[in-house]
Formats: C-alpha cells, sequence, structure tokens
C-alpha cells in the first residue's frame, strides 16, 4: 500500500467523522422558521452546533449524547423519546442573556430526526431534520 492511498483512506474516514446535519427550527408561538446546523453528527456523542432563531439573533454551542433519563433532568423541553432512542442535549448560547436548550431524538447509528428547544423567556421550538 502506498503513501497516496494511506492518505486518501485517511482523508475519507476523517471527513465521514466530521459529517454535518441542517434542521428547521420553529417558533411554536408565532410559526415563524429559521435554521440550525450540527457538526460532528457522524460520532452523534458530540459536536458543535450553531444556527439563528427566527428573530435573528445568532446561536452557537456544543451537543451531546446523554441517556433519556439525564436527557429529562438536564432539559426542561420534553420530546417524545422511546425505548429504541438516543437523547443528545444541545446548549446554545443566542447573545446576552440569551440561552437555547434542547433535546434532539435519533436511532441508533443515524442521524437526528426531530427536538424540542426553549430559550430562558420560555419562547418554545420545535427542531425538524
Amino acid at each position: 500500500m502506498n503513501r497516496l492511498t494511506i492518505s486518501v483512506g485517511l482523508a475519507w474516514l476523517l471527513g465521514g467523522c466530521m459529517s454535518t446535519q441542517a434542521g428547521h427550527l420553529y417558533n411554536m408561538q408565532t410559526g415563524q422558521t429559521s435554521t440550525i446546523q450540527l457538526d460532528g453528527t457522524s460520532s452523534a456523542s458530540n459536536g458543535k452546533v450553531k444556527g439563528t432563531l427566527p428573530d435573528g439573533a445568532q446561536c452557537e454551542g456544543q451537543f451531546s449524547k446523554v441517556s433519556i433519563e439525564n436527557a429529562r433532568q438536564v432539559s426542561s423541553v420534553r420530546p417524545m423519546l422511546t425505548e429504541n432512542s438516543w437523547a443528545s442535549v444541545a446548549v446554545m448560547n443566542c447573545g446576552p442573556n440569551r440561552v437555547l436548550r434542547c433535546t434532539l431524538a435519533s436511532r441508533e447509528w443515524s442521524q437526528f430526526s426531530y427536538g424540542e428547544c426553549q430559550d430562558q423567556q420560555g419562547t418554545n421550538y420545535s427542531l425538524v431534520f
């Protein structure tokens, strides 16, 4: 095996670990929508998240996979999580005195499919990928 083959193979493996997934964030009071992006979703254990709230506020933070029980304790939002779901919690800074907490659901070996979020003012958001 030559160095080029090893380099291409390594780049392919590393590129697969850094996949990105985009979703739509819906304000459940106004119906406005915006986008959110998660980086590092191939591992689904942790990664970066960034996006924009419907009012234009820019957000960025982290997500981590947790048990369903811990997701229910850490976040105030409670999307339907079944026994075959994986839960992740995301926390994003969206500007001065504004934090968005999300609980995300996925299946084993797959990307995120839905979630729910809430900001410090109590505004609820639905997240669909």
